[in-house]
């Protein structure tokens, strides 16, 4: 299938969200029986080693309670967060959540949470598209543990591409749409999709990364392929790895690059006259960059003579609101402390933060992690109101001043006002001149300035 292709999404999980109340009734309708099954699982993984067979035990039980500690916070704004798409950062309760939609849905076990329904925005009207959560009890999950239990426990991890030594050329006009995070299916994301889609112009489509739950192949099929902008051929259509991506090893992700992306790598370049934009893989090894990559990427900033380099990954280099990046800057340090990178987006936070050039490394970070997955408003000094906002972040002792999205977001009509913004950010390239557009999902301008 050819990037831009209209797809079907039959299993309809893309719509699926898993609820952990739904778990924790199940399993206290029958804890023995649950136990068993994941002893009987982990065993047969094990190979007889009761060493390995415990691992994957207490990494079960740790997944479980990072389950139940993030399903709290989507429960504090009470009944209406059972139907939230939730998942912590946890690569064993991701792949546990994609299992239960993925069977549940298979069994025609699921119930409509939400129907698809028009919405009103400041912007005009859109669309929000149904939500289906999943019924199951504890035979189900016992006995679904048992069908694949290595997809839960030890997922075989795809194999890594080399990245091509020659970047790709755009057009020394071209224009880019970047969105992160994106790959839900649900609340902006559809919009933003039908938005790009029907852009005049659009050179290239990027996005930085995370399909939810786990990247699983079905996951990726309808969260990120089947809901991609269709675009008319010759729109370069680029998705990078995130750490969701790899939760479920990979495989799918590096699957859609060959047959839908048709992308030389999940690390690639593009380039003109003037800008270089390197395209990272900071999820193959979480939150990191091993040294093979680190050199390509060197030996392409090498060849790149005096264009302006720009960087997209998935991962942060810094934050002011959540974690810091501290094995990326030791891989990057010779960069950094050139001042050769003039700019860096990246997602993984899920909000829009924009920020002053760094006092020491020059680049101006963009976080636009905002795409599609729903994320709570900060609670914040002048935050939560009822229109979109820009909230000043004080510079802190190691990441600079920013300047954040609040405001609610219209798409998550169960609760519009706990969750922030979803949107896209638009780059113009003019010579030696960048704009940097962040927009609505209705394709609304927010804010447009000189990159």
């Amino acid at each position: 299938m050819s990037p831009g292709q209209s797809t079907t999404t039959p299993s309809g999980v893309g719509q699926t969200v898993v609820p952990y109340g739904t778990f924790q009734e199940a399993f206290e309708k029958d804890p023995g029986r649950l136990h068993d099954a994941v002893q009987a699982a982990t065993a047969k993984l094990a190979g007889g080693d009761p060493a390995a067979q415990q691992r994957m035990i207490a990494a079960w039980h740790n997944a479980i309670a990072e389950l139940a500690k993030n399903a709290k916070k989507v429960q504090a704004i009470g009944d209406k967060g059972a139907g939230i798409l939730h998942t912590p950062q946890n690569d064993l309760a991701a792949r546990f959540q994609t299992m239960l939609a993925k069977r549940a849905t298979a069994a025609g076990q699921v119930g409509t949470l939400q129907p698809a329904q028009t919405v009103n925005t400041p912007d005009g009207v859109s669309f929000a598209p149904g939500i289906l959560f999943v019924k199951f009890d504890n035979a189900d999950i016992a006995g679904w543990l048992q069908v694949a239990p290595e997809l839960i426990f030890s997922p075989p991890k795809a194999a890594w591409v080399e990245p091509s030594p020659v970047p790709e050329t755009i057009a020394d006009d071209a224009q880019i749409a970047v969105f992160g995070d994106w790959g839900t299916g649900l609340y902006g994301a559809p919009a933003i999709s039908k938005t790009i889609g029907g852009l005049d112009r659009c050179d290239v489509v990027l996005h930085v990364g995370d399909t939810y739950y786990s990247g699983e192949q079905s996951e990726i099929h309808d969260r990120l392929v089947g809901d991609w902008p269709k675009r008319p051929v010759g729109t370069l259509n680029r998705s990078l790895n995130g750490n969701h991506e790899m939760y479920s090893g990979g495989q799918g992700y590096f699957q859609a690059l060959r047959d839908f992306f048709q992308q030389p790598a999940s690390c690639f370049a593009m380039q003109n006259a003037k800008w270089l934009l390197v395209c990272l893989d900071t999820a193959y090894e979480d939150f990191d960059l091993d040294e093979k990559q680190v050199a390509w990427l060197k030996s392409i900033v090498l060849a790149a003579g005096t264009r302006k380099l720009i960087l997209f990954s998935h991962h942060q280099p810094f934050s002011q609101l959540d974690d810091q990046g501290p094995n990326l800057q030791v891989a990057l340090a010779g960069l950094l402390n050139k001042q050769r990178i003039h700019a860096w987006y990246w997602g993984h936070e899920h909000r829009l933060a924009i920020y002053d050039p760094h006092p020491l490394w020059g680049f101006k970070g963009r976080c636009i992690g905002h795409g599609g997955f729903p994320a709570f408003r900060d609670d914040l000094p002048g935050a939560k109101g009822n229109i979109y906002q820009w909230i000043t972040l004080a510079p802190q002792p190691h990441v600079p001043k920013a300047r954040l999205l609040d405001g609610p977001n219209f798409w998550i009509t169960l609760d519009q006002e706990g969750f922030s913004p979803h949107g896209y950010v638009f780059l113009q390239f003019e010579g030696d001149t960048v704009w940097e557009i962040f927009r609505t999902p209705n394709n609304i301008g927010l804010l447009k300035q000189q990159l």
